[in-house]
């Protein structure tokens, strides 16, 4: 166990910290004022790194795909809450590999399957909220959602979509809203329209149901929650 000597100066510099056995050693690394150096306890191969020179996190750098994790840590919270057993779909590339069993398409698992719903699994999104003369709707891609219903032919599921307002996701209260998503194909070319432009269904929000309603519709057992 070493210690890091961060470089909070010029961040632009590379690399930005100087690994040391011992904390006396620093004095090689430091010239001047020496109050406000940042120091890290560390090994050898645990180096500090900034997110956007890593493969596997600079996504972090993201606004949108935090938001949509901390979504989905929202939901998996709200739904416990309320007694639904939420246990977490593998995202990974192997088990991805392991849903593609049918070359002709594609297909992805939703992000939970709940346990105490009967075939039910939710995909959380964090989207945009738009209004326009008087009536809210948000967008969505199309391939994505028939990946989703590729794999509901295979698996015999239902998916339901979580969706959050991007611009309040941290409401839960206020922005979750739920759909299932049958009902986005059996409204398209009625109140859901294709953009061929964005490739997107434009949904409007009043097909949706606030909170967890949906849930409760497809719970079992539900005389074992009163």
């Amino acid at each position: 166990m070493g210690y890091y000597l961060i470089n909070n100066e010029d961040k632009t510099s590379n690399p930005f910290s100087a690994y040391v056995e011992k904390l006396e050693d620093l004095i090689y690394h430091i010239e001047g004022e020496v109050n406000d150096a940042l120091i890290v306890a560390g090994s050898l191969d645990s180096a500090p790194f900034y997110l956007r020179d890593s493969d596997e996190y600079k996504n972090l750098c993201h606004e949108k795909f935090r938001n949509g994790l901390l979504a989905q840590a929202i939901f998996k919270e709200e739904a416990r809450k309320q007694k639904f057993i939420v246990e977490l779909v593998p995202q990974d590339s192997e088990s991805f590999s392991d849903y593609n069993i049918i070359d002709s398409f594609t297909v992805k698992r939703a992000d939970y399957v709940i346990k105490n719903c009967k075939d039910i699994e939710v995909e959380v999104k964090c989207l945009s909220f738009y209004t326009s003369k008087n009536r809210s709707y948000f967008y969505i891609r199309y391939h994505e959602l028939m990946k989703l219903e590729r794999m509901n032919s295979i698996i015999g599921k239902k998916t339901v979509l979580a969706i959050f307002d991007q611009t309040e996701v941290k409401f839960p209260e206020a922005s979750l809203k739920m759909i299932e998503l049958s009902t986005i194909f059996k409204e398209n070319k009625k109140s859901v329209i294709y953009d061929k432009d964005t490739k997107c269904f434009k949904v409007p929000l009043e097909l949706t149901s606030s909170g967890l309603d949906i849930l409760e519709n497809y719970r079992i057992n539900k005389e074992l929650y009163k």
